[in-house]
């Protein structure tokens, strides 16, 4: 069941953003730990980009980038792809649902699991939203910015992801959010349960619930 109280004003689903590390990527939870370590950052309340864009100077904040740019890379050489991703992909593609990408990554590592786990018919991606879009996720503003150049209303869009950041982003920008399931996200179907409106375990669930929904409506 839905929480989504907008529901009965949507009129058909015209698109879907993914996040990427750990949403369309298996996740790899070893990442952020090793970016804080690599920039010193001990604190886990603080945001790792709120947190360089903070430090006093550009050399300093270019060092920062530059260091979470090799564990990036380092994760990049190690991605595998979520079951279920290429029924997604082919689904909406047939369908002609627009397939976007809003993460707060580099654009190398998107381009690399693009090229590498997602066939060429499949691969067509109407907007990347990566974080050298300001302000970037759990604000709104990127799926906004996707919902407004795909001249579509947010409601007509799903976010899919698999943190806090994805969900609070969706739920701000007035997105339907999936929840991709995974053994470390769990707690957020209970501390915030009024971000998710669905949770899903594989990516190819997500058909299922497009094909419910449209029936639904249409």
């Amino acid at each position: 069941m839905t929480k989504f109280q907008g529901l009965r004003g949507l009129k058909h689903i015209k698109a879907v953003v993914f996040d990427m590390d750990g949403t369309l990527c298996l996740p790899q939870p070893w990442m952020f730990p090793a970016m804080r370590n690599a920039i010193g950052l001990h604190d886990k309340s603080i945001d790792i980009l709120h947190f360089i864009d903070t430090l006093p100077s550009e050399k300093e904040r270019k060092e920062a980038h530059d260091k979470i740019e090799l564990v990036e890379a380092k994760a990049m050489k190690d991605m595998q792809p979520q079951p279920g991703l290429v029924d997604i992909m082919s689904y909406l593609t047939s369908n002609s649902i627009s397939k976007n990408i809003c993460t707060r990554n580099v654009g190398a590592p998107v381009e690399t699991f693009v090229a590498r786990f997602i066939q060429s018919e499949f691969s067509k991606f109407d907007y990347i939203m990566t974080r050298d879009f300001r302000p970037t996720k759990p604000l709104p503003d990127p799926l906004l910015h996707i919902a407004s150049k795909l001249n579509i209303r947010p409601l007509e869009m799903i976010m899919v992801g698999d943190s806090y950041d994805d969900m609070k982003s969706g739920r701000s920008a007035g997105c339907l959010t999936v929840l991709l399931k995974n053994h470390v996200n769990g707690h957020l179907l209970l501390e915030h349960k009024e971000l998710v409106d669905f949770a899903v375990e594989n990516l190819s669930e997500i058909i299922e619930l497009i094909q419910n929904l449209n029936n639904k409506i249409l």
